[in-house]
C-alpha cells in the first residue's frame, strides 16, 4: 500500500530491519509490508513472520517475540531466532526461555500460506474465480464464511451466516461450502445444520447475500394457472406463476399444507398469533381458531374438547375424527372418569371440521383425522424436495434477495479449467409449466452443486454411516472416471459409466478418506485426499502412486480439500480442525522430503533418557511412530520406530536404556531404542486401556507401573514381563496419573484418579498407605514427584484448574494454587531453576504457564506456542521439552532463569 509519496518501500525496509518494530507494529500493517522483502535476509524475516501470523497477530508483543523466535528455529535459522529473542519489548520483561531446538515438521516447502481467523474448526472449503483472481471460501462451526484472495493472501470478505447458539452449537454449523458460477456470476453456497438444512447464497464479488435455495413443495394448477409452491427455510410458503415468474401469494409461518375440499390450503402457527388455515391461491383465511374451554380423554371415545367462538354456545368436538359431537352421541358420553387434557388450548376449524389442534407444549399444531393420515408422513408435515424435474433436466429453485424466483439448470454443462461448476437460469419461455417435484435426496443436490462429495456431506450423518467421499468425474485414459473412498482407507478409480473399478486403487491412508478433489496440471492429473488418519496426500492418477510425503502442517483432522490454480500453478486448499485454511503448491509434491523429517501427526507423549552417554528425548505421535532426538542438537539419533504407542516412558534394564510403551489395546511393550526390537515379549496388562505409565526400581528391580481405565494400577517386572503381585485397587474411577518416588527409604507410587483423590502405594508390599489425599474438586489429571527442601513431595494437577503440593511424609497438603481454567486438565512437568526454585510448568491450550510451587506466584511469563500443547517433561539442566501439535521443541533457561 502507498499514498503516492514513495515512503511505503522505505517503511517496509525499516520494519524488516528493526525487530522492535516487528514486535510492536500492528500485525495487519506488517503483513502488508512483507511483500517488499527483496533480499535473502528480508525474505527470511518475512517468512518467519508469516508462519504463525494467524496466532501472534492477536497477542501482546512479549508473546509475539516468543513465537517469532520459535518459528525462526523451526525454519532452521537460529541466528534470526537470537535477533528476535534479544529485542526489547516496551513495558515487558526480558526473555526467560530460549529455544534450544525445534523439530521443524511444518517447514514443508509446499506450504504456501496458512489462513487463520476462524474461532472454531474449519469444516469445509471451496474455490472460485472472482474478477479473474482465485479465491478460497471456508466455513466452520463458528457460523462464519471467510473469502480469501489466494494471490494476495488477504481476507476479502467475512460473511456472517448466523449467530452462535450457546445451547446447541451445531444449530449454526456450516456443513458444506460450495462455489458455482450462475449466469457469469460467482456465488458461494452454504449448507447449514438447522432443522431445514438451509442453503444460502452469497455473491463472492460483493460479499453480500444473494438469496437462498428454496424447497419444491408442489407444482400444480390453481385457477387455471400453472403454479409452483415453494418453501423457504423460515417456513414461508410462496405461490409463483410459472409462466411469468411472478409471485402470486405469500403465507408465513406455515406448519402444514394440503388439499381441503379441492382447495390448496396452508395451516399456519406463530408465537404472536393463533393458528389458522389459509387458501394458498388467494391468501384468504378459510378457517377459524376456537379457544378451548375444557378438554378430556374419555374412555371408549378418546380425546374430546369443548370450544367455540367467544360469547357463543360451546360445542363438543371429537379430536380423533375432527367432527362435532351432538345429540345422542353427546348424551352417551361418561365424563365421570374422564382425564383432563390440560395442554389443548385451541382448535382450528374449517367447514365444521377440526383440522389442527394447538398444544401449549408444541411449537406447531397437531394435525387431526383424515388430514393427518393424508399429509403427515413420518413426522414431516410439509413434503418438500430440494430439486425438481423439467422434462429431462434436473433443476433447483433459487429465490434471490430481490424475491424473484429463478430456476437453475443442474444438468451437466461445460466447466472452466479450474473445475468450478457453471449453471444457467432457465427462462420462462423454455416451458417451465412442465416443472414437477423430483424425489431425489438432498445429498444428490449438494453433489451436483459442489461437483464432488467431500467432508461436508458426510458430516450430516454419524461417523461411519455417511456417504463415501467421491470426486467429480474426470477423463482418464480416454474414459470418464471418478474416485471413491472405501472403508479401509483405499481410494478406488471407477469407470464413471459402468461403476466398475479400473486398475490399482490409491493405497496409503490408514483410515477412511473423508474428502477428495482432482486437478489437471500441464503434464499430469493429480488427486488430493484427506483422511481420518489426519494426513493430506497427493496422487499421480496415471501411475496410481503417491507424490512425496503427506503434506505436513495441519495439527488436527483435515476435513475438506479443494483444488485450483494460483499464479498459473496448481494448488490445494485444505480446511482443518486446527482452525486454519492452508494452501499448498502441488508442483512441489515430489519434493516433500526436503524439510526436516519429524512427526506428521500430534505428539502426545514425551520422555527423556540417556543413550550412549548423551541425553535424549523420546516422543510418541499419532502417526504411529516413536522417535529419539538428541537433547542438545535436536537431531534424530535413531530410525523412527513404527509402534502405536498410546503412552510412553523410559527405563534402564540391565544397564541398557529401554523405551516402555502401551498400545491402545493395553499391551505393554519394552523396546530397544536403537533397533526397535522387543527386549521382552509383549505383555497383556488386562487394563482395558493404559492411561498413564511410570517406571521405578524398588529393591534394584526395574518395574513399570501402569494406570488403567479399569480403576487399578499394575506393577510389571521389566526383565521378565511378569506381574508383581495383584493389581493395586482402591480408586473408584479411572486412574489417570502415576509417578514413583522414595520416602524414608520405601519405594512408593503416587496415583491420581477421576475420583478426585490422590493415593499412595508401597511398592515393596503392594499395600495402600493411609487414607486418600483429598483437595481437588474434579479429576486429578497429572502427578509428579519432587523434593521441597528435604521433604519428599508430590505435585498434582486437577481438572478443577488447580495445582497442589503434598508432603508425602505427613501425607498432608502443603498448598494449592489456581493456575488454569476449570475443566482444562492439561499436562504438567516439574522443573527446578538454577537457583533451586521448584516450579510447575502446565500446558493449557497453546500456552505453557509457570508457577512457583511454594509461593504460588508466576515463575515466568507464559510461553505461547503455535499449536496446542499435548505433552511436557523436564530434562537435565533445567531444560523443558514441549510437544505441541506434531512438533517438539526444547526450551532452555535464558540468562540464568
Amino acid at each position: 500500500m502507498t499514498d503516492g509519496s514513495g515512503d511505503a518501500p522505505e517503511e517496509g525496509h525499516g520494519v524488516l530491519s528493526d525487530p522492535g518494530l516487528l514486535l510492536t507494529m500492528e500485525p495487519a500493517r506488517v503483513l502488508e509490508l512483507l511483500d517488499q522483502a527483496d533480499d535473502p535476509r528480508s525474505r527470511a524475516i518475512a517468512e518467519v513472520y508469516g508462519v504463525s501470523a494467524d496466532v501472534h497477530r492477536t497477542v501482546a508483543a512479549v508473546h509475539r517475540r516468543q513465537l517469532l523466535a520459535l518459528d525462526a528455529v523451526r525454519l532452521g535459522d537460529p541466528a534470526l531466532a537470537d535477533w528476535f529473542q534479544n529485542a526489547d519489548v516496551p513495558g515487558g520483561s526480558g526473555a526467560q526461555w530460549a529455544v534450544g531446538w525445534a523439530s521443524r515438521s511444518t517447514g514443508d516447502p509446499r506450504l504456501l500460506h496458512s489462513f487463520g481467523g476462524h474461532a472454531t474448526p474449519v469444516m469445509s472449503v471451496a474455490v472460485a474465480v472472482v474478477d479473474g483472481r482465485p479465491v478460497a471460501v471456508s466455513g466452520g462451526r463458528d457460523a462464519r464464511v471467510r473469502v480469501w484472495d489466494l494471490a494476495t493472501r488477504q481476507l476479502r470478505h467475512e460473511l456472517m451466516t448466523g449467530g452462535a447458539d450457546p445451547v446447541w452449537p451445531m444449530e449454526n454449523t456450516l456443513l458444506s461450502v460450495a462455489s458455482v458460477v450462475v449466469d457469469g456470476r460467482a456465488l458461494a453456497l452454504t449448507l447449514h445444520a438447522d432443522d431445514n438444512e438451509t442453503v444460502r447464497l452469497w455473491d463472492l464479488d460483493t460479499g453480500r447475500s444473494a438469496g437462498e435455495l428454496v424447497s419444491v413443495v408442489e407444482s400444480t394448477t390453481m385457477d387455471g394457472r400453472r403454479v409452483v409452491l415453494t418453501m423457504g427455510p423460515d417456513r414461508t410458503l410462496w405461490v409463483t406463476d410459472l409462466a411469468t415468474g411472478s409471485l402470486l401469494q405469500e403465507v408465513r409461518s406455515v406448519a402444514a399444507i394440503g388439499v381441503l375440499e379441492g382447495r390448496h390450503v396452508a395451516v399456519t402457527t406463530a408465537k404472536d398469533r393463533p393458528a389458522g388455515v389459509w387458501e394458498s391461491a388467494t391468501g384468504r383465511q378459510v378457517g377459524e381458531c376456537l379457544q378451548v374451554v375444557e378438554a378430556f380423554l374419555v374412555e371408549g371415545k378418546g380425546p374430546i374438547a369443548m370450544a367455540g367462538p367467544r360469547g357463543q354456545v360451546l360445542r363438543v368436538w371429537d379430536l380423533g375424527t375432527g367432527r362435532p359431537i351432538s345429540g345422542a352421541d353427546l348424551a352417551g358420553l361418561d365424563f365421570a372418569d374422564a382425564e383432563p387434557l390440560l395442554s389443548v388450548s385451541a382448535l382450528v376449524v374449517v367447514n365444521d371440521r377440526v383440522v389442527a389442534i394447538t398444544l401449549d407444549d408444541r411449537t406447531e399444531p397437531e394435525l387431526v383425522g383424515h388430514w393427518a393420515a393424508d399429509y403427515h408422513d413420518d413426522g414431516v408435515r410439509i413434503p418438500r424436495r430440494q430439486t425438481a424435474v423439467l422434462g429431462a433436466r434436473r433443476v433447483a429453485l433459487c429465490r434471490g434477495t430481490d424475491q424473484v424466483l429463478r430456476v437453475w439448470d443442474l444438468t451437466p454443462g461445460p466447466e472452466p479449467v479450474d473445475g468450478i461448476r457453471t449453471i444457467r437460469t432457465i427462462p420462462p419461455e423454455e416451458g417451465l409449466s412442465a416443472l414437477s417435484p423430483d424425489p431425489a435426496e438432498r445429498a444428490d443436490l449438494w453433489d451436483l452443486l459442489a461437483g464432488r462429495r467431500g467432508a461436508g456431506t458426510s458430516l450430516r450423518k454419524t461417523a461411519g454411516t455417511g456417504p463415501h467421499a467421491t470426486s467429480r468425474p474426470l477423463e482418464l485414459q480416454d474414459r470418464l472416471m471418478s474416485l471413491a473412498a472405501e472403508k479401509d482407507g483405499t481410494v478406488t478409480v471407477l469407470d464413471a459409466m459402468e461403476g466398475r473399478p479400473r486398475g490399482r486403487p490409491l493405497t496409503g491412508h490408514t483410515e477412511r478418506v473423508c474428502s477428495i478433489d482432482t486437478v489437471h496440471t500441464r503434464q499430469d492429473i493429480l488427486a488430493v485426499t484427506t483422511g481420518l488418519d489426519r494426513t493430506v496426500r497427493v496422487w499421480d492418477l496415471a501411475t496410481r502412486q503417491q507424490r512425496g510425503e503427506p503434506l505436513a502442517g495441519h495439527t488436527g483432522q483435515v476435513w475438506d480439500v479443494a483444488t485450483t490454480f494460483a499464479d498459473g500453478r496448481p494448488v490445494a486448499v485444505t480446511a482443518g480442525d486446527d482452525r486454519t485454511v492452508r494452501m499448498w503448491d502441488l508442483v512441489l509434491a515430489d519434493e516433500g522430503g526436503r524439510h526436516r523429517a519429524g512427526h506428521t501427526a500430534t505428539v502426545h507423549a514425551v520422555a527423556t533418557t540417556v543413550l550412549n552417554g548423551d541425553p535424549v528425548v523420546v516422543t510418541a505421535g499419532a502417526d504411529h511412530t516413536v522417535r529419539t532426538w538428541d537433547l542438545i542438537t535436536g537431531e534424530q539419533v535413531t530410525a523412527p520406530l513404527g509402534t502405536e504407542a498410546a503412552v510412553l516412558t523410559t527405563a534402564v534394564v540391565e544397564g541398557n536404556p529401554v523405551i516402555v510403551t502401551a498400545d491402545p489395546d493395553a499391551t505393554l511393550h519394552v523396546l530397544d531404542p536403537v533397533t526397535g526390537e522387543h527386549v521382552i515379549p509383549p505383555v497383556p496388562t488386562g487394563h482395558g486401556r493404559v492411561l498413564a505409565l511410570a517406571t521405578a526400581t524398588p529393591d534394584g528391580l526395574p518395574v513399570a507401573l501402569t494406570a488403567g481405565s479399569d480403576r487399578s494400577v499394575g506393577m510389571w517386572d521389566l526383565t521378565t514381563g511378569t506381574a508383581l503381585g495383584d493389581p493395586f485397587t482402591g480408586h473408584f474411577s479411572r486412574v489417570t496419573a502415576v509417578a514413583a518416588t522414595v520416602v524414608d527409604g520405601r519405594p512408593l507410587a503416587v496415583t491420581g484418579s477421576w475420583d478426585k483423590s490422590v493415593r499412595l502405594w508401597d511398592l515393596s508390599t503392594g499395600r495402600r498407605l493411609g487414607e486418600p489425599l483429598r483437595g481437588h474438586t474434579d479429576w486429578v489429571t497429572s502427578v509428579a514427584t519432587a523434593t521441597v527442601g528435604d521433604v519428599p513431595a508430590a505435585v498434582t494437577q486437577g481438572r478443577d484448574g488447580t495445582v497442589s503440593l503434598w508432603d508425602l511424609t505427613s501425607m498432608t497438603q502443603i498448598n494449592s494454587h489456581e493456575l488454569t481454567e476449570a475443566g482444562s486438565g492439561g499436562t504438567m512437568a516439574v522443573i527446578r531453576s538454577a537457583d533451586g526454585r521448584l516450579s510447575a510448568a502446565v500446558g493449557h491450550e497453546r500456552t505453557v504457564r509457570f508457577i512457583e510451587l511454594t509461593t504460588g506466584r508466576p515463575a515466568a511469563t507464559d510461553y505461547l506456542l503455535p499449536f496446542p500443547v499435548h505433552a511436557l517433561t523436564a530434562a537435565p539442566n533445567g531444560h523443558l521439552v514441549v510437544a505441541f501439535g506434531p512438533e517438539v521443541a526444547v526450551l532452555r533457561p535464558y540468562d540464568g532463569f
